[in-house]
């Protein structure tokens, strides 16, 4: 919800933009896997890891991934 249904985000909401290839560059997999699964402190980004599954949090990191517009 909070980066929208293409994954764009919200400037007002300080959601990144996930499909942009230099926030994608940014960030490593360990690390997108542990703020989906713990949120991220200091920001809106909560954590899942109570109600998602640790396989179901890689398939949200995977989906994350192919959102980057360089490979499209």
């Amino acid at each position: 919800m909070c980066h929208g249904p293409d994954g764009k985000g919200f400037p007002a909401l300080k959601s990144p933009d996930l499909t942009d290839p230099k926030w994608q560059a940014s960030v490593k997999d360990k690390e997108l896997v542990d703020v989906i699964k713990n949120g991220k402190k200091g920001t809106h980004m909560p954590g899942f890891a109570d109600k998602l599954k640790d396989e179901e949090i890689q398939t949200v990191a995977a989906y994350i991934r192919s959102l980057n517009s360089k490979k499209k």
